[in-house]
């Protein structure tokens, strides 16, 4: 059985081995730029795009700097809810319950994001479906012109819920979360997302195993392409293809993930799926992908993990289920070794900067890291901004190493999103870290989730970190 804690060194502190409660909490959050692809339909080449926050705010009706903490109740959390001690957990989406006003055009029900053409307060009660506006609380007055008062509402939740039900329909919201509603056939029925297909996966490895290969789709489960990454990088050949023919063809595949029970337990399943994943009608990804086009085996990883979490005996497991969880047990499901919890309030920098190190050879993580952000920046004793720091709140990232410039001492991490590096306190350069045999360049300019981030700044920011050992 678990204990609270397990003993370390005193310059690291004691070491828990179960996660923090309430918002320091592992949290999760899905890739805005896969729900912006689900949303528009199509795949979107996001490095030709100049203007990214520009994009998501159109595709996703929300303002980009409202997209990053939980507490603006955005859609990068759909699916999951917070809870009375802070902590974000996984719940079926109140947008699935919301009666969306039908009307023959917008005259008649006027698009909530357009208010343009009202004329009084009472036309604005009504459009928003509220008695009367008198006791909405005030966020901001601005009196600066004689003849002109300014006044910022803070709306109530059921106005934001209504105006995001109509921008997310059901299909996209069963997408993109699971619904614990929808009828149950037992552990033999197949599971096809809205609008989507299986469909080939493609080549399962395009080289081999690396770091920057899993990209999390539109899905709430950055706990677990965030530990993918972590194996991925720390120990490489546990990344295997374990793989047997189903026809005469030999162009038929099945692939076998082995799941382990955390702390040593031994294994847990041993779980096979085809190389079939679920995709649009165009052939573009919904969930993980690589970011090696044409390689599969992320997403595989990812087929082989909603068949754990289902218990479905069929090979079309809801991807959806998936969403919310710990990315340290995540982590220690594929490799089966112990956890270890280190929160950030309780420590100071310099005991985080050793626990880092102590699991790193060369600047490079030799057991599988991944770290987490608090349930909103508000939660944080530092009451952070997440948005401006383009740091995501109820997040899991992967940790790649340490870097050490100008006497300045850096955490290396990485967003599973593949895409939304952090801007504060971070280290603009190229690092290097032994990766194995050789010394790999990591280049943190480039827009590819990777960057590195002042330890002490880190502390501000981050809940905690994990090692699977």
């Amino acid at each position: 059985m678990p204990i609270d804690s397990i003993s370390d060194s005193t310059l690291n502190g004691p070491a828990l081995t179960e996660p923090p409660k309430g918002a320091a909490a592992p949290g999760s959050a899905i890739n805005p730029y896969a729900l912006a692809e689900v949303m528009s339909g199509k795949r979107i080449d996001w490095k030709q795009v100049d203007d990214k926050p520009a994009l998501l705010e159109q595709i996703l009706g929300t303002p980009y700097e409202e997209l990053f903490d939980p507490k603006h109740g955005g859609p990068l959390y759909i699916g999951g809810a917070r809870q009375t001690d802070g902590s974000m957990r996984a719940q079926r989406s109140t947008l699935l319950d919301i009666e969306v006003p039908k009307g023959a055009n917008d005259v008649e029900h006027p698009p909530i994001a357009e208010l343009g053409g009202l004329t009084s307060l009472k036309d604005i009660a009504r459009t928003l479906r509220l008695d009367t506006l008198d006791n909405l609380a005030i966020h901001c007055i601005d009196w600066t012109r004689a003849t002109k008062l300014k006044l910022t509402l803070e709306l109530p939740r059921q106005v934001s819920d209504l105006r995001m039900a109509r921008h997310y329909t059901p299909d996209i919201v069963r997408t993109v979360s699971f619904d614990p509603q929808l009828p149950q056939f037992g552990n033999s029925q197949d599971w096809t997302p809205p609008n989507g297909t299986w469909q080939d996966g493609g080549r399962f490895f395009d080289e081999t195993a690396e770091f920057f290969d899993p990209v999390q789709g539109a899905v709430a489960n950055c706990y677990y392409i965030a530990a993918l990454s972590a194996i991925a990088w720390s120990q490489p050949y546990r990344i295997a293809q374990h793989t047997r023919a189903t026809g005469a063809g030999q162009n038929q595949f099945f692939d076998r993930v082995t799941f382990y029970k955390p702390d040593n337990q031994g294994i847990d399943r041993e779980i096979e799926v085809s190389e079939t994943v679920p995709k649009t009608a165009g052939g573009n990804p919904i969930y993980c992908r690589s970011s090696e086009n044409g390689e599969a085996w992320p997403a595989i990883y990812e087929k082989a993990f909603a068949k754990l979490k289902t218990g479905t005996t069929t090979d079309h497991p809801d991807i959806t289920a998936t969403g919310w969880g710990d990315c340290v047990w995540a982590t220690a499901q594929l490799t089966g070794g112990n956890r270890a919890y280190y929160d950030t309030a309780s420590r100071s920098a310099d005991q985080l900067w050793n626990t880092l190190r102590s699991n790193c050879l060369s600047y490079r993580t030799i057991r599988p890291m991944t770290a987490w952000t608090y349930g909103s920046g508000d939660d944080a004793p530092d009451h952070v901004d997440y948005s401006t720091a383009h740091v995501v709140g109820s997040h899991c990232y992967t940790v790649l190493g340490w870097a050490y410039r100008n006497c300045k001492r850096y955490i290396l991490l990485r967003n599973p999103w593949g895409n939304t590096e952090a801007t504060v306190g971070a280290l603009d350069a190229t690092v290097s870290a032994y990766d194995v045999s050789w010394w790999r360049p990591i280049t943190l300019k480039d827009t590819d989730g990777t960057f590195a981030m002042e330890i002490g700044t880190f502390k501000k920011y981050y809940a905690g970190f994990g090692v699977v050992n």
